[in-house]
């Protein structure tokens, strides 16, 4: 599966890079623009890598990102940079990574199209499933460790499908009222749609840059992101990922939130 890569604006980037903490030194956004914003972006946003903010980094204690940064991070297109970089080079981009942004940063609707990915049609989808087993009897089985995922025919606990996976999913699988499409979420605020009857990728989109989970409608119609950064709730259209409306979470008088969760409320 190739992940789509988009572009971050020159502006955004030099905002992100004003923020050097003390620990990082002055050469931290050189060393980062040179070997690290190819694959996470300019702006630490993320890119065919995922964002590196201290929200989306809260699992990974920076020692031990110093480590991946040198010898790389297995199964993943993560190379190690113990041979371009002295230990204090790597010390300097990794303090880099968990400084917070100086300003809360803004994801658009149009940033959401430009990340947009179809990677089936509707009507390329399989009518019936393509395996054997019980459509209503899958276990969805995420293997955080190295970014698969596991499709388990639920009365045999044999697997039918594992694919890779966006960067530490989290918030837990959610799926279509009957079952048919399971949703996931990324951290980084990647959104991703896959069938479980043709046991292929559908669509995804990147809804956010650091996302806490997502919900679909009691009417399958909708997917909806909450989204820690930026403090915002977004609309998805359930069939494509298309991106519909963007809620922004405040009180009204220029206090805003992030959004802890977002959950389904059936109809009552």
């Amino acid at each position: 599966m190739r992940w789509a890569r988009f572009q971050v604006s020159a502006t955004a980037a030099a905002i992100a890079l004003l923020a050097v903490p003390a620990t990082a030194g002055p050469n931290a956004p050189a060393l980062y623009a040179e070997h690290c914003a190819e694959c996470h972006g300019a702006d630490r946003l993320g890119g065919i890598g995922p964002a590196l903010l201290p929200g989306n980094l809260g699992r990974l204690r920076e020692a031990a990102a110093r480590e991946v940064v040198a010898r790389g991070r297995p199964a993943s297109q993560m190379p190690g940079f113990a041979d371009a970089l002295s230990e204090q080079e790597i010390a300097a981009v990794t303090a880099l990574a968990y400084a917070p942004l100086p300003s809360m940063p803004d994801w658009t609707l149009d940033d959401m199209a430009e990340s947009h990915v179809i990677h089936a049609e509707p009507g390329s989808l399989p009518e019936a499933p393509v395996h054997g087993a019980d459509p209503l009897n899958l276990f969805t089985v995420v293997e955080s460790g190295d970014h698969h995922v596991t499709i388990l025919d639920g009365d045999r606990f044999e697997p039918l499908w594992r694919f890779e996976s966006r960067f530490a999913l989290h918030g837990g699988a959610k799926y279509s009222p009957d079952g048919r499409f399971v949703y996931l979420g990324s951290r980084d605020g990647w959104v991703s749609k896959y069938d479980l009857y043709g046991l292929k990728p559908v669509a995804e989109i990147r809804a956010g840059i650091n996302t806490r989970n997502i919900a679909v409608s009691a009417d399958g119609k909708w997917v909806m992101v909450g989204n820690f950064l930026p403090h915002s709730l977004v609309v998805l259209d359930a069939a494509d990922l298309r991106p519909v409306k963007v809620i922004p979470v405040g009180d009204g008088k220029g206090t805003t939130s992030r959004v802890s969760a977002v959950y389904t409320a059936a109809p009552r």
